[in-house]
């Protein structure tokens, strides 16, 4: 039985070129950190990046590292996933901007069921909606619990009953 060639893994700037090919000015920012390939997407575009770079036979993304929730204040949300070859070694962390007064972004629930608990998760902490989510329903907190605790909007009871001494400005 003849063996395959073995293919080196690509760089980090080889995976980016052809997102770039395929996405073009859909990828609003490009780049390389820590040795990942790291890509913001436009939300409309974000599923059929995820399922290219997991059905590439040279990136072959089969894990989900995770998904997380990043809020900007006044500039919204973010949503953060990574994904990883556990064949080729291959990592891509996507970015998908979501609008702050309600943050909406695709699930990839069907995509990666892992992504399942790492959706609810991000939706019950930041407010985030995935969308086409099969069970979007709290995972942490009690099912009574009001607001988004990740939200810098989120008032801390501990900062309400105890005034933060970082608050008061320092007399001269």
């Amino acid at each position: 039985m003849a063996s395959s060639p073995s293919r080196s893994r690509l760089a980090p700037a080889e995976v980016a070129e052809r997102l770039r090919a395929q996405f073009g000015d859909d990828l609003v920012d490009v780049r390389e950190s820590f040795g990942h390939t790291q890509v913001t997407v436009r939300p409309e575009r974000y599923r059929e990046l995820v399922l290219l770079v997991r059905g590439d036979p040279d990136l072959r993304c089969d894990f989900l590292d995770f998904v997380a929730g990043v809020d900007y204040r006044d500039r919204g949300f973010e949503v953060v996933t990574q994904v990883t070859s556990t064949s080729t070694g291959v990592s891509v962390r996507i970015k998908v901007p979501c609008e702050a007064e309600h943050p909406v972004c695709p699930t990839l629930s069907d995509v990666y069921p892992g992504a399942d608990w790492h959706e609810r998760e991000t939706w019950e902490l930041t407010g985030i909606v995935f969308e086409g989510h099969p069970h979007l329903v709290k995972l942490v907190l009690p099912e009574q619990f009001e607001g988004f605790p990740l939200r810098k909007s989120f008032e801390l009871m501990s900062r309400v009953a105890k005034p933060w001494p970082g608050d008061q400005e320092l007399e001269d």
